[in-house]
């Protein structure tokens, strides 16, 4: 699979000629059977001059295998996958240099750049909380793996996961941040009330149970609605759906459902994660000028500017939770300020154009 950079220049719209072809090698989202979203964004928004053929998971796996919860049954399985996949050879003929994502440590041919939204430090420690004896020795493994000869770059997304990358042991020359590419988003559905989204994949981590007590505690609840898409983690929440009408809920929904119909309805994004390595969830309200209501860990700091593009609270804090958005709830014109203002944060973070030069200067280190 081929991915040709098109630019647009002066109303028009020129293909440029390619001369570097790049291999994405990028694992499998098991809920969607795609490229994991950082590595898509990449696929899809390719710097000038740049040709990238994609590799992924040639293996099938459960949709449980997305999950991050560590317990023994997704340990087996996350050993057995990343024994398996890497057994495989990848057909690495006719490119320059190889860009991998996450935790992918194969053996290749090229020059190769890493790609990780966290380190692997930050990784265990967050999600999991491993134990520092093993993550001191994992951590001197893959650093080594990234501190070779052959390795050009670590590309992470974030200021906070560089500190991480260096804290490993990576040596600071070699990382750069560069955020996954997006657009901005202009497309809004005339609608009546007030539309609160969740996303979250994971209930505890991602603060399902802490959006559900909030919204149900909301003042003033004519007109206000909030779509929850993600698990339902525990018998508290069901009732919680079971009993509000003002709740939607789904697993999941259809990426098209969630672009055309979801997402330019909404008028506030809400995202009280407890723990996460950057909330791509985020990236896609403010690109759309939706203010966002999060909580205040370094990554998500980064990204929205409190009280400007959005509202920040402590992680647990579910007074503050509730207090941020009740806030804009009541207050329309501070929801469209901080949309407009959240949406020119995203063109100055994540701009493709400004995004793919960095990227390709990492590039050019590695030919």
């Amino acid at each position: 699979m081929e991915y040709t950079h098109v630019e647009a220049t002066g109303g028009r719209t020129e293909r440029t000629s390619p001369n570097l072809n790049c291999l994405l090698v990028a694992p499998t989202d098991p809920l969607t059977g795609g490229p994991r979203t950082g590595a898509l964004r990449r696929l899809l928004n390719p710097p000038a001059g740049v040709r990238y053929r994609l590799a992924t998971d040639r293996l099938r796996y459960p949709k449980r295998a997305a999950s991050y919860e560590f317990n023994p049954a997704n340990v087996a399985l996350g050993a057995a996958r990343f024994a398996l996949e890497h057994l495989v050879p990848i057909d690495q003929k006719g490119v320059a240099i190889v860009h991998s994502f996450f935790w992918d440590v194969r053996k290749y041919d090229h020059r190769w750049i890493h790609e990780s939204d966290q380190s692997f430090g930050q990784f265990m420690l967050g999600y999991n909380n491993i134990g520092e004896r093993v993550r001191r020795l994992a951590n001197e493994g893959f650093s080594s793996y990234l501190n070779s000869k052959w390795c050009a770059g670590a590309v992470t997304w974030t200021e906070w996961a560089k500190r991480g990358f260096v804290e490993d042991g990576v040596d600071p020359s070699k990382v750069f941040v560069i955020p996954p590419p997006f657009e901005t988003v202009s497309i809004r559905r005339e609608h009546q009330g007030c539309n609160i989204l969740y996303i979250g994949r994971e209930f505890r981590r991602k603060g399902g149970d802490a959006v559900l007590r909030a919204f149900s505690s909301l003042k003033g609840s004519a007109g206000i609605s909030l779509t929850f898409v993600g698990p339902l983690g525990t018998q508290e929440a069901r009732n919680i759906v079971r009993s509000d009408p003002r709740i939607r809920q789904a697993d999941s929904i259809a990426d098209a459902t969630l672009r055309d119909v979801i997402w330019p309805a909404t008028d506030i994004f809400v995202l009280p994660t407890r723990a996460d390595a950057f909330a791509l969830a985020v990236v896609d309200a403010i690109r759309r000028g939706i203010p966002v209501v999060a909580t205040k860990i370094p990554p998500i700091a980064e990204v929205v500017e409190d009280r400007v593009s959005g509202l920040l609270c402590e992680a647990g804090d579910e007074d503050g939770l509730r207090g941020r958005m009740q806030r804009l709830v009541d207050d329309s014109t501070a929801r469209e300020e901080m949309g407009e203002n959240a949406r020119r944060r995203a063109a100055e973070l994540f701009s493709p154009a400004k995004v793919g030069r960095a990227l390709r200067g990492v590039y050019n280190l590695g030919e």
